[in-house]
Parts: C-alpha cells; structure tokens; sequence
C-alpha cells in the first residue's frame, strides 16, 4: 500500500503570502517525496483567511509563512513522524 500525504495550501487567491506558500511546497514535492518515501499531492484551495493555512491530510498544521523553505520541511516531517509513521 502506497501512503499519500495530501498537502493543502489555503489563502486568499492572489495573496502573495498563500501563492510563496503554494509554490515552495510545489518545488518541494520531489524532495519531500524521496525523504519521506511517500507520494506528496500538492493543492491550492482558496480560503477566506488573514494568513495563508497548511493542511496536511486534511489536518491544519500551521498558520502564515515560514520565514524559509527549511522551516516548512520541518513541520511537514514533524507532522509526518508524529501522525503519519506513529
């Protein structure tokens, strides 16, 4: 059985923050994909809220945008370790 995590950027359409968001996850799929050793499915949804959302499987996992790509791949692997492989 193939695992998926189901990655979900939600914002405003057009917010700068939710579109830097989407698109560092886009880049970060192969990556995450190897380190991981799951399949990553990338998706923007549009959402009315302040700050751009992370959902992961459908959960939020955090709020805004991370100061760099580093700290997103670490919540996503946090999440993954606690949620996903537990």
């Amino acid at each position: 059985v193939t695992v998926r995590l189901r990655v979900t950027v939600a914002g405003k359409r057009g917010d700068y923050h939710a579109a830097t968001l989407a698109s560092w996850c886009a880049e970060l799929k192969e990556f995450l994909e190897e380190d991981l050793g799951m399949e990553v499915d990338v998706e923007f949804a549009e959402e009315d809220c302040e700050l751009p959302r992370l959902y992961i499987n459908g959960e939020l996992v955090f709020e805004g945008l991370p100061g760099e790509e580093g700290y997103l791949i670490e919540a996503i692997k946090h999440y993954v370790e606690a949620r996903v492989k537990a």
